[in-house]
């Protein structure tokens, strides 16, 4: 019996499957990982309070971890390394979860793939080589399009009062924020990509607004300038929308993508599922050596 583990986690959530000859076994769902900004014992205790995993530590074969940060050598490496000490009979696979997107959307053609959650990344994909022509620089130098740049558009248009009337009255009724929490959280506390991106919701109920398409329209024309139009490839591949935010949103998208004659293959909220059906195939072929 083959025992494989399967996490794909972006910045503010991770989904977690183990399959078990191929069969589902466990799912659940935990908050984000980012190996950049935890420490190999942090990540350590965090594998051991998932109750899910409860008498599976020695027993899974096979671990399949994607995350954001993975990119960088040295973040990768502490995450495998707390991996290995959790999971002591495994073979652990570490990759970045830009690689999970585009395992999940690949259906045997070249295509490019576009991440839009709480960060946001892109590269070219031919199902064997991921490229990445435009570094992902993060929240505060990069992440267009993303959930944390929305919200940061959408907290500065507020506390500069900058939101029609409708918009800034209900906005306050929900969320009661001031500047001093912001730059808080913003400046002095853990996770400010997840805060920024905590207020997509409201985007999300208001998205009809005429405002709210004009701050996401404008947001995503800036991402699909920087990550595609730059690319003199883009018009010759199509592209796969991997994401929350463009989920929630893949009706503006397809109006840009329309616009700037760029070719839209599909949008996926989450790619667990799909990332479940390519390691199957894989368990397929391996039993068929």
């Amino acid at each position: 019996m083959s025992k494989i583990l399967i996490v794909e986690s972006g910045s503010s959530k991770a989904d977690w499957l183990l399959l078990e000859n191929g069969v589902s076994k466990v799912s659940f769902q935990t908050k984000g990982w980012n190996p950049l900004f935890m420490t190999q014992e942090e990540m350590q205790v965090r594998f051991q309070s998932y109750h899910g995993l409860k008498g599976f530590y020695k027993s899974i074969d096979q671990v399949c971890f994607y995350a954001p940060g993975c990119s960088h050598e040295e973040s990768r490496i502490s995450l495998r390394d707390a991996l290995v000490q959790v999971f002591v009979n495994a073979l652990v696979e570490v990759e970045s979860d830009l690689l999970a997107a585009a395992r999940s959307v690949y259906k045997g053609n070249a295509l490019f793939v576009s991440i839009l959650g709480t960060g946001s990344n892109t590269a070219f994909f031919d199902g064997e080589v991921l490229e990445a022509f435009t570094p992902s620089l993060g929240y505060i130098l990069g992440d267009e399009g993303s959930g944390a740049a929305l919200g940061k558009r959408l907290l500065v248009a507020y506390l500069y009062r900058n939101l029609p009337n409708d918009l800034y009255s209900e906005f306050s009724k929900i969320h009661s924020i001031s500047k001093e929490l912001v730059l808080s959280s913003v400046y002095k506390q853990e996770n400010p990509n997840r805060f920024l991106a905590s207020y997509v919701p409201f985007l999300v109920a208001h998205k009809s607004h005429p405002r709210i398409i004009e701050i996401v329209k404008s947001e995503f024309q800036n991402y699909l300038d920087a990550h595609l139009i730059s690319n003199p490839m883009c018009r010759e591949f199509p592209i796969a929308f991997v994401g929350s935010v463009a989920f929630y949103f893949q009706e503006v998208l397809k109006e840009l993508c329309l616009q700037n004659n760029l070719s839209m293959s599909e949008v996926i909220q989450s790619p667990i599922h799909h990332l479940e059906e390519y390691h199957r195939r894989k368990i397929d072929r391996n039993k068929t050596r």
